[in-house]
């Protein structure tokens, strides 16, 4: 009898057991990152997995523009192979000496390295000239990628420290008690818990109907903040979250119509000779 129940106990947990290695091994095959341009202020989003899956989202004062699809997945796997191959990201050791006078490209870069988040910020160039040219095809790859028309919206989530944490703290105390929400409570919404799981990545709410899913949860359980940037407090930590547009378009500006000429002055009527 005790056999019987043992087996039947490994078997319930062996379909659990399957998903977290599932859910794992889906992780490690994606890394998401932010490359910024020290020199004009804009930056870009870019998020690839190893079978091709691809994001891009690109922000500038005017616009916003975001491609989604597949690209080649010989592609994606070089730039895996470079990652799991770089220095620098496995080191984790970025000298602020050397970006004091740096005035390129910025990455910022989360992976999975060994079954653990990392998340690497240097120079572009630092990371080598094997892995900027994989990056570089991937990119090229992805921007030929169509416009995303379907998708309503992003969610973003950032961990929340130091002086930043301080301060949201001290705010917060003084509205009233800091509510900490507990992990059941995240995931009554999926976007939400993905996006704390793993911070910087740009969660898709895929319609508005998920979108009103996520503004009722702000709302219910008084977050700090406003729907599209607000505050959280859980037992993972405290997080910054941020529902991002996949679209924008600044209306093109009327023409001003050109100044008319100015009248000339009508020559008085000669005065008649007597």
């Amino acid at each position: 009898m005790t056999r019987l129940l043992l087996a039947a106990a490994l078997l319930c947990a062996a379909p659990a057991a399957d998903a977290r290695l599932y859910e794992a091994a889906a992780k490690a095959k994606a890394a998401w990152m932010t490359v910024s341009s020290i020199k004009t202020g804009q930056e870009y989003y870019l998020e690839v997995a190893q079978d091709g899956q691809a994001v891009m989202r690109e922000e500038t004062s005017k616009s916003v523009l975001t491609r989604r699809g597949a690209i080649k997945p010989f592609l994606a796997k070089d730039f895996f192979r470079e990652i799991e191959n770089s220095e620098i990201i496995n080191s984790q050791n970025v000298k602020q000496s050397k970006m004091v006078f740096y005035r390129g490209d910025m990455l910022k870069v989360s992976a999975y390295i060994s079954g653990e988040l990392t998340r690497t910020v240097a120079p572009l160039n630092n990371f080598g000239e094997a892995f900027s040219y994989a990056f570089g095809e991937v990119k090229k790859a992805v921007a030929a990628l169509p416009q995303e028309s379907k998708l309503r919206a992003f969610l973003r989530a950032e961990p929340v420290e130091g002086d930043e944490l301080a301060s949201y703290r001290d705010k917060v105390s003084a509205d009233g008690e800091l509510k900490v929400l507990e992990t059941a409570e995240l995931q009554k919404v999926r976007e939400l818990m993905a996006a704390i799981k793993e911070p910087f990545r740009l969660v898709p709410i895929e319609n508005e109907e998920r979108l009103r899913v996520l503004q009722e949860f702000i709302t219910s359980r008084q977050l700090y903040g406003l729907r599209t940037l607000f505050y959280l407090t859980s037992t993972r930590g405290t997080y910054k979250l941020q529902v991002l547009d996949t679209a924008r378009t600044q209306a093109p500006e009327r023409k001003k119509a050109p100044a008319a000429a100015p009248k000339k002055a009508k020559a008085s009527p000669a005065t008649k000779k007597r």
